[in-house]
């Protein structure tokens, strides 16, 4: 029972905190200069490495258990921040998304809609990791991972680079190597 209300409390927490980043976040991007300079770097790697079963089994092995707590705790951490800043730039590239499926031309059309499916996913997805990880933080014995978050987040910014590559032919590339 108490696990369930604490689920339900991380779970509003997070939802709360995700309406009020949409709201922050809200006005519409100018182009995507603007987007580049705005997207948060997210090191994939080191978000998996805080993230790895294995790694965390490694390093449960050979501390002493409140070490490993401490440690565990502050990886955790790590790994909420490393959301965040995926949550932030799918919550930038959904804004992109969405000016793009207003386009005449189809093409353009459909890959913005394509964006903003991906980074509406990432967006709820991104809360329910979130949910995990601050239970995990709560409850270290738990076995709650984030697992399929990093491919999502990849998934949504080979979108948005496709996408700036029909909208800026010239220009495209940009998105891509900022994400």
């Amino acid at each position: 029972m108490t696990i369930t209300l604490l689920s339900i409390l991380f779970a509003v927490v997070a939802l709360a905190l995700f309406v009020l980043r949409s709201i922050r976040i809200g006005r519409v991007l100018m182009d995507e200069e603007e987007l580049s300079e705005q997207i948060r770097a997210v090191d994939l790697d080191a978000f998996r490495n805080l993230t790895d079963p294995a790694e965390e089994e490694f390093l449960r092995t050979n501390l002493p258990a409140p070490e490993f707590r401490a440690i565990q705790r502050q990886r955790l951490r790590a790994a909420i921040d490393y959301v965040g800043g995926v949550s932030h730039n799918a919550a930038l590239l959904l804004q992109l998304g969405q000016t793009a499926r207003r386009s005449p031309d189809a093409r353009i059309a459909e890959a913005g809609r394509r964006l903003v499916d991906n980074a509406l996913r990432l967006r709820l997805y991104s809360v329910l990791a979130i949910c995990k990880l601050c239970l995990r933080i709560a409850f270290p014995g738990a076995v709650l991972q984030p697992a399929g978050i990093v491919d999502r987040y990849q998934q949504m910014t080979e979108g948005a680079a496709q996408l700036g590559r029909l909208q800026y032919p010239s220009r495209g590339a940009l998105i891509s190597r900022t994400l």
